[in-house]
């Protein structure tokens, strides 16, 4: 039976997988930092190799918003390995869910069993290790990452201005989110359907 999806005010328990050099990579190791969890099914496919460009390309982006990307599929070590250098990836760290195969994505109830993969998916943590954003997207399409760095933007922006509420979103196939503010310190909360690129 699958595990319940991760969604927004979980707590990312730590795991240990290892990246395309064979070295180890824990969440844990990152504390203080967001951390981008992006889930490819496979390597070798298109939408999967635009999706880790993406990443790749728009890591400076990712580094002054205090957040460190990463994409996870059930790849092996060798395939990742091969595959980072078809693509040319010189600082992101994709990793490998191969064995036991796919257990970080069933852990957050992002493993399609019947495929033997992972959804597409997008699951972004804070500083302290709570899911603040989660996205599952149609296998065929490519994330918009853009609505990631809105939004993390705005968690900075909360964070620098003090009395802004941060944001805990999550995100269904169609679009919509339920954008939930962040009550471990303002002590409210409050619920607001919208979109997070703003307007329909």
């Amino acid at each position: 039976m699958a595990e319940e999806r991760i969604k927004p005010g979980d707590i990312l328990k730590d795991f240990l997988l290892f990246d395309q050099e064979n070295k180890e990579w824990k969440p844990s190791s990152f504390k203080g930092k967001r951390i981008l969890l992006s889930f490819h099914p496979l390597a070798w496919t298109s939408v999967c190799a635009d999706q880790m460009k993406c990443l790749e390309r728009d890591m400076a982006v990712f580094e002054n918003l205090g957040t460190v990307p990463v994409g996870i599929s059930v790849d092996s070590v060798p395939c990742k390995a091969a595959w980072a250098k078809e693509l040319k990836l010189e600082k992101l760290k994709i990793l490998s869910d191969f064995w036991p195969h796919g257990a970080v994505a069933k852990e957050l109830g992002l493993f399609r069993e019947k495929e033997g993969f992972s959804e597409r998916a997008n699951v972004l943590v804070d500083e302290e290790g709570v899911v603040v954003f989660s996205k599952v997207y149609p296998l065929s399409k490519l994330p918009d990452l853009q609505e990631i760095v809105h939004f993390l933007k705005e968690l900075h922006h909360a964070g620098v201005d003090g009395n802004v509420p941060a944001k805990q979103c999550m995100v269904d196939l169609k679009g919509n989110s339920l954008c939930v503010d962040d009550s471990r310190n303002t002590g409210i909360q409050s619920t607001s359907d919208h979109h997070l690129g703003g307007g329909d």
